[in-house]
């Protein structure tokens, strides 16, 4: 190991050669401003259009004169509509795990690949990191253990050039053959979505995947995607594998965050999926075709939840996302703080997302149809600001179960405190339900009970939203790191 930084760059560029100067400019200027050039309205670069900020503004002073005028009846027009809120989203919901249960319920044992050996196409597997010199030599380790063939595949280790401490580890790590780093140059903004597109503009591959730097991709998962792009037609843009947690009964966290992905990649995208609704990727074992994710911009190097926005952006363009029966392995966050910060992230994308695909409503009905943009403002747009209104719906719950003091009847109609206590009882009786069939359909009973502890879970999801919120605003391109390797686990 070097003992100085001039040192240690000097060795690092003789043991790993950068591209020429030149190219490196090139590539850096396409994965921060590319999807800008090629779909202007479709970047993230800037939070809010004019109606948007209008709409922001005026409903909740819309309110606040309404209160002054007659607080009562303000009162009861605001908790109407967010019951009504809840009831869709519930009824939207049960339709999509419904749908998602079924096909569960179909799925068989994997297929043997029907390619042959010498017909597999050329692979890239991109792998950004950032601070992560405690996973590093185990996501090598991980990827080593794919089954498929050596000679057509290379993974890219995107590594941004100023990470001197996960730089220093790899001085000390010999890599395999198909294994190549790039140094992304420092710039804003500091994204994995950027660094993605800077593997991208040098990726080789027919096909192309993310893994992540905790990730543990089952080894037969390549060959399985190759061979759903097989049987899925030209249309086939994406496949994305199921993701799970290798540490699932660390904490109580770790249970309520297996249970939340078992619903979610588990049965929940295959719902959609089953109706031909878009897909929110995951943020890692997506699997695309490198011409088809290229022609749709790669991913906005501005928003902090890139894997949500380029399943809407390819299901604009018309291309089709499956579900792929492969499962990675990641770390589930077992850390509170952490959790939240990492959870904020994710919220303020959806945010993001969904601000950025509606900027122009009418258009965005007519691409993704009346049914896809309904369920994408349900699920995408609606899903981090019910997650903040959660705390003020318990707090009228509670109140009303304890008993209704005099004052707060005076303000809420009887019928609206009703319709909303139940809604609240009701939806939250649903969702606990839905969790542990989800866990039922995957054999894993143990996390049946950690599913009836949910609103715990769901108090930490009111939070990271409200912090996301207030992110969108003061922040909203900030990449906030998530902390890896906490499990103390290193292979």
């Amino acid at each position: 190991m070097t003992s100085t930084r001039a040192d240690q760059t000097a060795l690092f560029a003789q043991r790993f050669p950068q591209p020429a100067r030149a190219e490196r400019d090139a590539a850096l200027e396409q994965s921060t401003h590319g999807l800008a050039r090629q779909y202007p309205d479709l970047v993230s670069n800037r939070t809010f259009v004019r109606w948007q900020v209008i709409t922001l503004v005026a409903v909740p002073a819309t309110v606040v004169v309404g209160g002054l005028v007659d607080l009562r009846v303000a009162a009861a027009c605001v908790v109407s509509a967010i019951v009504a809120v809840y009831l869709l989203i519930m009824v939207v919901r049960l339709q999509v795990f419904a749908r998602g249960l079924q096909a569960s319920e179909r799925r068989g044992p994997p297929v043997p690949s029907s390619i042959p050996e010498a017909a597999l196409p050329f692979y890239t597997v991109l792998m950004p990191a950032y601070d992560e010199p405690e996973v590093i030599t185990a996501l090598l380790r991980a990827t080593g253990a794919i089954d498929y063939p050596k000679d057509r595949l290379e993974v890219l280790l995107l590594l941004e050039e100023d990470d001197e401490r996960t730089l220093s580890v790899l001085l000390d790590v010999d890599l395999p053959p198909e294994v190549r780093v790039l140094l992304v140059p420092a710039s804003e903004p500091r994204t994995k979505p950027k660094a993605c597109n800077y593997g991208l503009a040098f990726a080789r591959g027919e096909f192309v995947t993310i893994y992540d730097a905790e990730d543990r991709p089952e080894a037969m998962q390549l060959r399985q995607a190759v061979e759903a792009f097989h049987h899925g037609g030209d249309q086939m843009a994406c496949t994305q594998a199921r993701l799970d947690y290798f540490n699932p009964t660390q904490n109580l966290l770790t249970r309520w965050f297996t249970v939340e992905y078992t619903t979610w990649f588990g049965v929940f995208l295959r719902g959609l999926s089953a109706l031909q609704l878009p897909i929110p990727l995951g943020g890692t074992s997506n699997h695309m075709r490198t011409a088809l994710l290229r022609e749709a911009g790669g991913w906005d190097a501005f928003n902090v939840t890139e894997d949500a926005d380029l399943g809407l952006r390819l299901a604009r363009l018309g291309y089709q996302t499956g579900v792929l029966d492969s499962v990675t392995y990641e770390e589930a966050n077992s850390d509170y703080i952490n959790w939240v910060r990492q959870r904020s992230r994710w919220y303020k994308g959806y945010l993001q997302t969904w601000l950025v695909h509606f900027r122009r409503p009418s258009e965005a009905v007519k691409v993704f149809g009346l049914r896809g943009a309904l369920n994408i403002t349900l699920l995408i747009g609606a899903t981090p600001i019910l997650a903040v209104l959660n705390l003020c719906t318990w707090l009228c719950t509670a109140m009303f179960v304890i008993g209704v003091p005099a004052s707060f009847q005076t303000i809420f109609p009887l019928p609206v405190i009703y319709a909303g206590t139940a809604c609240a009882l009701l939806g939250n009786a649903t969702v606990i339900y839905v969790s542990v069939l989800a866990m039922a359909e995957y054999d894993d009973g143990r996390f049946a009970w950690a599913a009836l502890t949910y609103p715990l879970y769901w108090l930490l999801m009111a939070i990271a939203a409200t912090k996301a919120c207030v992110q969108l605003i003061t922040k909203p391109s900030y990449w906030e790191k998530t902390a890896h390797g906490l499990t103390g686990e290193t292979t």
